[in-house]
């Protein structure tokens, strides 16, 4: 294959998989405790570093495009910010009014993204990808950990999720309707 046709289909190859992987990665980000914007900056500094590799015709490299998009974005998010925030779960936080609809998601991903900065930074990572559907493998790779870290650091972390999840906390203040 020509030179100039393959680095027009890996080029092409990576536009498909911006379009399909940047909302995922934004949201990933957010999962690790960034705010919107911070977000959306680490997803563009990892994709501009793919197409950097896409132009240097290393992109067919990367074993694990989207695990390693996620990883690259982690890096520079948490470069960025050393200290995650905090986000309080007070039992005054808003609920959401019964019923399926964009409020009531919207809430439900406010108090994920408010539980997963309970967890520490490794848990909170390896929760991140899988929350992703990446495999362990992919994950392993992308943190420098090994797999079975990884299985270990899934299971501590969905022990304190359940254990957030059902804190008495998180049913005060609400009234049945």
């Amino acid at each position: 294959m020509p030179a100039e046709t393959r680095m027009a289909s890996m080029r092409n190859d990576f536009l498909d998989f911006f379009d399909a992987e940047y909302h995922l990665v934004v949201r990933l980000v957010m999962r690790d405790g960034a705010d919107l914007a911070d977000a959306q900056d680490a997803a563009q500094q990892a994709f501009l570093q793919g197409w950097r590799r896409v132009e240097d015709g290393r992109w067919e490299e990367v074993t694990h495009p989207g695990a390693w998009i996620r990883e690259v974005a982690l890096n520079h998010h948490r470069a960025q910010h050393r200290a995650p925030p905090r986000v309080s779960l007070d039992p005054d936080l808003d609920v959401p009014e019964s019923g399926p609809g964009h409020a009531e998601l919207t809430g439900q991903a406010r108090d994920v993204v408010a539980l997963l900065q309970r967890l520490d930074h490794d848990c909170r990572a390896v929760i991140a990808f899988d929350l992703d559907g990446i495999p362990p493998r992919a994950i392993a790779a992308a943190l420098g950990i090994s797999e079975q870290k990884v299985r270990d650091l899934r299971k501590k972390a969905r022990k304190r999720l359940r254990e957030h999840l059902s804190a008495p906390a998180h049913c005060e203040g609400r009234s049945e309707q």
